[in-house]
C-alpha cells in the first residue's frame, strides 16, 4: 500500500523540502499531459506520430494513458537521430554542387540522374543557391536526347509504403483498372516553387523546350512505381511529353516567367521564347490553353520589349553576325514571333461571338508587334542582304537586279541564313491579318507612325549634315523614296520574291521552301492592302468611264457590282492613303509582274520538257490525256499566279503607272496567249466527247465505271478550269488599263483584240454546242422513286457544274471586253490629237 499523506509531510519535513499532497500532484501530472495531448493536435506532424495506449477498469473508465512519440522525446522536440540524418542527407546533396565556401562549382560532380534525384529532394528545403547551381549543371549535362530522356522521367513520386520495391512501369503486367493521375513532373514543380527567381525559372524553361522536342512516342510512361501496383493500375499517363507539360500547366508558367522578361539573361530569353514555341506548336492543347491565358497580348508585349532591347544594344553589338542584332535576340525573337504567328492562327474557343479564328480579334498591341518586326527584319536585309552592308539603302535608288546566293558575299549570305526564318514568321502573320479586313486600319495605322518615326529620326540626322533641305521637302513624289520604313520592308519584299536566286542550288532546301512561303504570303498581303482603295477611288473610278466615250450601260453595272463586292472597311485616313500610294508607286507592281512571269516560264519549260518526253516514248503516263492540252500547274503554283494578276488588277485599278505600262502589257498578253491556246486546244482534242466536260457531278460519279475510257481526263478538265480563270484575270488586269490615258493606245498595239476574238470565237463555235448537247444528253433523266412503285417519275433538275460555270462568265467577259475596246478604239480615232 501507498505510504499516506501524514507520512509524505513527515518525510518532506525531514529533508526541508514543501509537501505537496498526492491529489494536487496527479491533478498536475495530468495536466501536463493533457497539455502535450493538444499541441499534438494542432501540429499535424506531432499528431502523426502520437498515439495512447488506454487502460480501462473494471467500471470500463480510463484510468491511465500511456504517451508515445515515433520521432519525438517526451519533451516534444525533434529527435536528434532522424535531424541529424536529414542534415546529412541535404549536406551531400549540396556537396554535389557547391563548393566548401557554398558557391556553385563550375563543372557538375555527379551524374545527371543523381543530380535529378538530388533536386527532387532537397528543392524545397534546399536554399536557392542550392537549386541554382543544380539547375545549371542539369543544364550543361543534357547534352543529348538520352539526356533529355532523364530530365523527362524526373517526377516526383508520392510517398510510397514501407518495404515496397521500385521497379521499371514498362515492366508491368497488363491493367484492368482506371489509372490515377500522373506524378508532377519536377521541372513543372520547381519552376512553379521559385516564381520570383529569374536564374531558376529561365532554365527550367531550357529543360522543358528540349523536352518538347523529343519525339512524340517518348511518352511520360518511364517512371518508377511500386512493384506492388503493377497487379493494380499503372502511375502515369502515356500522353507525349509535350502535352503532358500541358496538362501541368507549362504554358501558364512560361507565360509567367515571360512577363520577368526585363529580369532574365539574354539566353534566358530565347530558352522562355523556345519553351513556349514548342509548348504552343508540338501539342495538341497547347495553343488553346496559350489562348485561354491571353498568350496573345503577352507574346506581343515580349516581341515589343526584344525589339526596344536589341535598338538599344545594337551600338554595342559591331561583333554580331548582323550588326544591330545579337544572336541571342535573333534566336529570341525568332521563337516569340513564330510562337505569336502560332497562336493567332489557332482556333478561337467555342461560342466566342462567332469567332473563327485568333486573328479575327486581334488586338492592337498584336499587330504593333507582327509590324514592326517586320518592319525591323526588313531594314535588315535590305541594308545587308541586298545592298551588302550599306547603311543608306534607303535612299539609294531602285534596282531589280538578280543575286545569287552562291556568288553573294559573306554578308549577304550570312543576312539571308539569318532574317529569312525571321521575315518568314513575320509575312505569315501579317498575312494571317490581313485576312481579315478589319485588322487592315490597324496595319496602316502602324506602317505609317513607324514611317513618321523613322522619317523625323532622318531629318534629325541630316540636320546635324546639313542636309536639311533635301530630307524635309517630302512631296507625293518623293515619298516613295524618303520614307524609310515601308521602303525597306517593300524592299525586301521585292529581294526575296524577285531579286535572290540560286538557294536550291546549294543545297539550302528548307531556305528555298522558306522563301516560296514568303512569296506566296508577300502577295497576299499585298493583295489585301491594294484592295482597299477600291472604295477611295471610286471618284476616279467613274470620271474614268465617263471619259472613255460610252463604255456601254451593262460594263458600268458590271464595274459597280465588282466595286461593291470588293470594298474595304478602311475609310480614307492618312494613314491609309499615305500607305497604299507607297505600295501603288511601282516596286508592288514590278513585284507581282516578276512573280507572274517568272511562274510563266517556268511551267512553259516543264510543258516543252513534257510533250518532248511524250513524243520520245512509246507509253504515256497518262494515255487518257490527249496530245495539245497543256499541263496543269501546281496547286501552291497556281494560286501564286493568281494572287500576283490580282495584285496587278488593283495597282492598275488605282492608277499605277507600272501596272498599265507598255511592258507590263506585252507580259500579260504573253500569259494571255498561252491561257487562250490551252482554253481551245480542248474541243479539237475531245470532238464529241467535249460534252463529257458539263456532265453534272451527281450523274459523273453514278457513270464513273461505266464510262471507262471515255470522258474528259482529270487532269485535261483540270487544265481547262486553271487556264480559263487566268483569262479571266488577264481580262480584269488589261480592263483596267484602258481606264488609264494611254491605256487604249498601249493595249491596241498588242494583239489582245486578236487574242479575245479566238476565245470568244471557241467558247461559241465548241463550248456552247458542246453545252447543249450535255443537256439534251443528260438533262432529261427521270427519277423514280424506289419506295413508292405507283409514284410517277420525277425529272431531275439541271445542276450546272464549275466548267458550265467558268464558260458561262468567261463568254460574259470576253464580249464585253471586245466591245469595249471597240468603242474606246472607235472613240480614240474621233478624237483630234
Amino acid at each position: 500500500m501507498g505510504r499516506s499523506n501524514n507520512q509524505r509531510r513527515r518525510t518532506a519535513k525531514a529533508r526541508g523540502k514543501p509537501f505537496i499532497p498526492k491529489t494536487v500532484k496527479s491533478k498536475v501530472r495530468n495536466q501536463n499531459r493533457r497539455m502535450k495531448i493538444m499541441a499534438a493536435k494542432k501540429d499535424p506532424r506531432l499528431h502523426k506520430k502520437l498515439s495512447y495506449d488506454k487502460v480501462h477498469t473494471k467500471s470500463g473508465k480510463i484510468t491511465q494513458r500511456k504517451f508515445q512519440s515515433g520521432g519525438y522525446n517526451h519533451s516534444g522536440k525533434f529527435g536528434k537521430a532522424a535531424g541529424a540524418k536529414r542534415n546529412a542527407a541535404k549536406g551531400k546533396a549540396q556537396h554535389l554542387v557547391l563548393d566548401a565556401q557554398g558557391q556553385q562549382t563550375p563543372t557538375p560532380r555527379a551524374p545527371l540522374p543523381q543530380l535529378l534525384a538530388a533536386l527532387a529532394e532537397h528543392y524545397r528545403a534546399g536554399c536557392e543557391t542550392f537549386t541554382k547551381a543544380a539547375l545549371q549543371h542539369v543544364v550543361q549535362l543534357d547534352q543529348s536526347d538520352e539526356d533529355t530522356r532523364h530530365i523527362a522521367a524526373a517526377r516526383l513520386v508520392a510517398p510510397l509504403p514501407p518495404n515496397c520495391l521500385l521497379t521499371d512501369v514498362n515492366g508491368a503486367p497488363p491493367h484492368t483498372a482506371a489509372p490515377p493521375k500522373a506524378p508532377p513532373h519536377l521541372i513543372t514543380e520547381v519552376l512553379r516553387a521559385y516564381p520570383h527567381t529569374p536564374e531558376v525559372r529561365e532554365r527550367c524553361c531550357r529543360c522543358i523546350a528540349n523536352m518538347c522536342q523529343l519525339s512524340a512516342d517518348a511518352s511520360t510512361s518511364i517512371q518508377l512505381v511500386p512493384a506492388a501496383c503493377h497487379s493494380g493500375t499503372p502511375a502515369t499517363s502515356t500522353l507525349p511529353l509535350a502535352d503532358a507539360l500541358v496538362e501541368e500547366g507549362a504554358v501558364e508558367l512560361v507565360l509567367g516567367t515571360l512577363a520577368i522578361a526585363g529580369r532574365l539573361s539574354s539566353k534566358g530569353r530565347c530558352w522562355t521564347a523556345m519553351a513556349m514555341l514548342n509548348l504552343t506548336c508540338m501539342s495538341h492543347n497547347g495553343a488553346a490553353r496559350a489562348t485561354a491565358a491571353g498568350a496573345v497580348d503577352r507574346l506581343a508585349e515580349f516581341v515589343l520589349f526584344l525589339l526596344e532591347d536589341a535598338s538599344r544594344a545594337s551600338a554595342a553589338s559591331t561583333a554580331a553576325p548582323i550588326r544591330g542584332l545579337v544572336e541571342e535576340a535573333t534566336i529570341a525573337l525568332d521563337a516569340a514571333l513564330g510562337a505569336l504567328t502560332g497562336v493567332l492562327a489557332a482556333e478561337a474557343p467555342e461560342n466566342a461571338s462567332s469567332i473563327s479564328f485568333n486573328y479575327e480579334k486581334a488586338s492592337y498591341v498584336a499587330v504593333d508587334a507582327v509590324v514592326r518586326s517586320l518592319l525591323a527584319a526588313s531594314a535588315l536585309m535590305v541594308r545587308d542582304g541586298r545592298n551588302n552592308g550599306a547603311y543608306d539603302a534607303s535612299l539609294l535608288s531602285r534596282r531589280c537586279g538578280t543575286v545569287h546566293f552562291s556568288s553573294a558575299s559573306e554578308t549577304q549570305q550570312t543576312a539571308v541564313a539569318v532574317l529569312l526564318p525571321l521575315l518568314h514568321k513575320g509575312w505569315m502573320a501579317l498575312q494571317s491579318l490581313c485576312s481579315f479586313p478589319a485588322n487592315l486600319p490597324m496595319v496602316f495605322d502602324v506602317i505609317y507612325e513607324a514611317a513618321n518615326a523613322n522619317q523625323e529620326s532622318m531629318a534629325m540626322a541630316n540636320e546635324t549634315d546639313g542636309g536639311t533641305e533635301e530630307v524635309l521637302q517630302v512631296t507625293g513624289q518623293t515619298e516613295r523614296q524618303y520614307v524609310a520604313a515601308l521602303s525597306c520592308l517593300v524592299d525586301a519584299a521585292l529581294f526575296l520574291t524577285t531579286e535572290l536566286e540560286g538557294l536550291e542550288a546549294v543545297g539550302t532546301d528548307k531556305l528555298a521552301c522558306l522563301q516560296n512561303d514568303i512569296r506566296l504570303y508577300v502577295m497576299d498581303v499585298m493583295q489585301a492592302m491594294t484592295a482597299s482603295r477600291k472604295d477611295l477611288t471610286s471618284k476616279d473610278t467613274a470620271a474614268a468611264s465617263a471619259s472613255a466615250g460610252g463604255a456601254g450601260e451593262d460594263a458600268e453595272e458590271e464595274a459597280r457590282d465588282s466595286a461593291t463586292a470588293d470594298t474595304s472597311p478602311v475609310y480614307p485616313t492618312a494613314a491609309a492613303m499615305s500607305v497604299t500610294d507607297v505600295l501603288t508607286a511601282g516596286t508592288v507592281s514590278n513585284m507581282a509582274l516578276a512573280c507572274a512571269v517568272r511562274l510563266h516560264i517556268e511551267h512553259q519549260e516543264r510543258r516543252s520538257r513534257s510533250e518532248h518526253q511524250d513524243r520520245h516514248s512509246t507509253c504515256s503516263a497518262h494515255p487518257q490525256c490527249r496530245r495539245g492540252v497543256p499541263t496543269p500547274y501546281a496547286a501552291r503554283d497556281l494560286t501564286l499566279l493568281s494572287k500576283s494578276l490580282a495584285v496587278l488588277a488593283n495597282a492598275a485599278e488605282i492608277g499605277d503607272e507600272a501596272a498599265t505600262s507598255a511592258n507590263a502589257v506585252a507580259a500579260l498578253q504573253a500569259i494571255l496567249q498561252d491561257a487562250a491556246e490551252g482554253v481551245m486546244s480542248l474541243p479539237p482534242a475531245y470532238g464529241a466527247e467535249l460534252a463529257e466536260l458539263f456532265r453534272p457531278t451527281e450523274s459523273a460519279e453514278d457513270n464513273a465505271e461505266v464510262r471507262g475510257v471515255s470522258g474528259i481526263h482529270p487532269e485535261d478538265r483540270l487544265s481547262f478550269l486553271q487556264q480559263a480563270a487566268l483569262v479571266g484575270q488577264v481580262y480584269a488586269v488589261l480592263w483596267s488599263t484602258l481606264r488609264t490615258a494611254q491605256g487604249v493606245a498601249t493595249v491596241s498595239q498588242m494583239s489582245v483584240m486578236q487574242t479575245a476574238k479566238g476565245v470568244q470565237t471557241s467558247l461559241r463555235e465548241s463550248y456552247l454546242p458542246a453545252l447543249a448537247a450535255a443537256r439534251e444528253r443528260f438533262g432529261a433523266r427521270p427519277a423514280a422513286d424506289a419506295g413508292d412503285e405507283a409514284a410517277k417519275p420525277a425529272t431531275v433538275s439541271w445542276v450546272a457544274n464549275t466548267a458550265e460555270e467558268t464558260v458561262t462568265r468567261l463568254l460574259k467577259l470576253s464580249d464585253e471586253l471586245i466591245s469595249n475596246m471597240q468603242r474606246l478604239s472607235e472613240s480614240t480615232q474621233r478624237t483630234p490629237a
